[in-house]
Formats: structure tokens, C-alpha cells, sequence
């Protein structure tokens, strides 16, 4: 979960990056994939690879290219300044075809009522999802205003309060509720 009480950490990571070393960056990363203190990392990575080539469509060499050239101009600050000859797609030699496609969450039927957490300024997913995913659920949305990803496990009052009546007692906010990071 990123938060803003990181940003001071990266800051001073690059910071020393710039004099030789790479101590505060390289805690951060393990921190991030769950590194335990023996080196062991957990299966999140994989199982993420794993759930993306079995929920999303695959991309032809051409698609993939095309797509990594209009990544490139639309934030520039990203190329890497090789030319981009054919680019593969990360599942395409994946052994199982993809379950799902897009859109996700389409024409779901008969759900209880399900709680959608999200965050205004949330870096990964943004919020119009979240509000397209609540209703294409029939579900209830929490609006949480915050510029990071994610807002469980923050020890936000708030947040906590709402989503513990929603999975102890089955009690959903009420429409529009909102809270603050």
C-alpha cells in the first residue's frame, strides 16, 4: 500500500542513490514484494502473473508493439530509447487460454450486495473504476479521498468503521458516503 508518509523515504532513497548507494530503495522494494528478513519473497508476483494471463485477453506481436509505442508518446518519460521492433505479450506462451476478457464485471447477476472501496487518487486504480465496478455489480461504493493505493489496513477510522459493519453485520454505507485519508 503506498501512502504519502512513503514519498519522504523515496526522496531521501534517491538521494542516496546519487551518492553511491542503494540501501533505502532496495528496503523499499523488499518491503513492497513482501521480502521476509531470510530472503524469501512470497508467491504474490507469480500469482499475479498467473491470475492476469488467465483473466485478460492476449495481445498479437503487433497489438503489444503498438501499444507499447503509444505507452511511449503518451508519457515520454518512460521510453527507454531503443527502437521497439516486436514486442511479445507477457502470457503469450502461456499454456491455458484466458477465462475472461474485456470489459470485466459485465452482466453479473443475483450478487448480495457487494462493497466497492475507492480512492480518488489512487496512482494504480483509479476511481471511475471503481464507480463503474460498484454499479456494474448492483453493489454499494465507499468514496475514500486520498491520493494513494488503497485505503484498507490504512488505520483510517472511517474506512475501518465501514467496511467491519459491512463484513460483520452485512450493513452497507449509505449512498454517497465518503471518507478522508
Amino acid at each position: 500500500m503506498y501512502s504519502k508518509a512513503l514519498w519522504p523515504v523515496a526522496i531521501a532513497g534517491i538521494a542516496e542513490v546519487k551518492a553511491g548507494k542503494g540501501d533505502t530503495l532496495l528496503k523499499l522494494r523488499d518491503s513492497y514484494h513482501g521480502r521476509t528478513a531470510d530472503g524469501v519473497y512470497p508467491d504474490s508476483l507469480e500469482a499475479s502473473l498467473a491470475i492476469n494471463c488467465l483473466d485478460e485477453e492476449r495481445h498479437t506481436p503487433e497489438q503489444e508493439t503498438a501499444m507499447n509505442r503509444a505507452w511511449f508518446r503518451a508519457a515520454p518519460f518512460t521510453d527507454h530509447g531503443r527502437p521497439i521492433k516486436l514486442a511479445r505479450d507477457g502470457c503469450e506462451q502461456w499454456p491455458v487460454k484466458p477465462t475472461l476478457g474485456y470489459p470485466y464485471a459485465t452482466g453479473i447477476k443475483g450478487l448480495a450486495d457487494t462493497l466497492t472501496v475507492s480512492v480518488t487518487g489512487d496512482p494504480v486504480t483509479p476511481h471511475e473504476g471503481g464507480v463503474t465496478l460498484a454499479k456494474e455489480l448492483g453493489g454499494s461504493l465507499l468514496t475514500v479521498e486520498g491520493e494513494q493505493h488503497g485505503a484498507l489496513l490504512a488505520g483510517n477510522a472511517c474506512v475501518n468503521e465501514a467496511v467491519a459493519a459491512y463484513l460483520i453485520d452485512l450493513k452497507s454505507p449509505a449512498e454517497g458516503a465518503r471518507c478522508k485519508l
